[in-house]
């Protein structure tokens, strides 16, 4: 039972709307599927992360308003840097060769990370997830459920690379541009968003 829990928890990930997803796609059409597929690696750290740290009795640290308050802070400054980089600066390369540099692989993985890992509310989902199992199941059936869902968000992350990969051919530059420049928009309002936290909790 605590593996269709945690697979379910995993496709929910799915109504989840936020910078990594518009990261994870603007990356796979920029520079293929190799990258795409960095990023979600990047962004299973940091979930991997989140689990450790809730599993181990950490939440208490995790919950505190002070904790939050910076990790919004420095992940608004991260995501309004980015943000502003593809609307001032695009890349309007849409031809996919798949033949990046492992330096690039690298920067796509520490981004994703960096972009899943300091938005402090995904922290609420891991620890309400953690806190659903521990109520329901032993500690290694928890254990189980949370790598389920680990391995599910990295499985439906990895296709939504694979299907914005196939979009690569059909947007054209002046497209390419637009895209581009809606994905910086959406980085720097959820940017701003995080930065407002850090400000209404002074």
């Amino acid at each position: 039972m605590s593996i269709i829990t945690g697979f379910l928890f995993g496709l929910s990930t799915l109504l989840f709307v936020g910078p990594v997803l518009f990261y994870l796609l603007k990356s796979t059409i920029e520079s293929g599927f190799k990258a795409g597929v960095a990023v979600s690696l990047g962004i299973l750290l940091g979930d991997a992360i989140y689990v450790a740290l809730a599993l181990f009795g950490t939440e208490s640290l995790i919950n505190q308003l002070e904790y939050q308050k910076w990790f919004a802070l420095f992940g608004g400054i991260i995501l309004l840097t980015i943000g502003l980089k593809y609307v001032l600066k695009p890349n309007l390369n849409t031809e996919v060769n798949g033949k990046l540099k492992n330096k690039r692989y690298i920067a796509y993985f520490v981004n994703g990370f960096l972009i899943n890992f300091v938005n402090p509310f995904v922290f609420v989902v891991w620890l309400g997830f953690t806190a659903y199992n521990t109520a329901h199941y032993s500690f290694n059936e928890t254990v189980v459920s949370l790598i389920v869902t680990l391995l599910v968000i990295l499985a439906t992350d990895i296709l939504k690379s694979y299907f914005s990969n196939r979009l690569a051919s059909l947007i054209k530059p002046d497209k390419m541009r637009r895209l581009t420049t809606l994905f910086g928009v959406l980085m720097v309002l959820f940017s701003i968003r995080l930065i407002v936290f850090f400000y209404l909790e002074l």
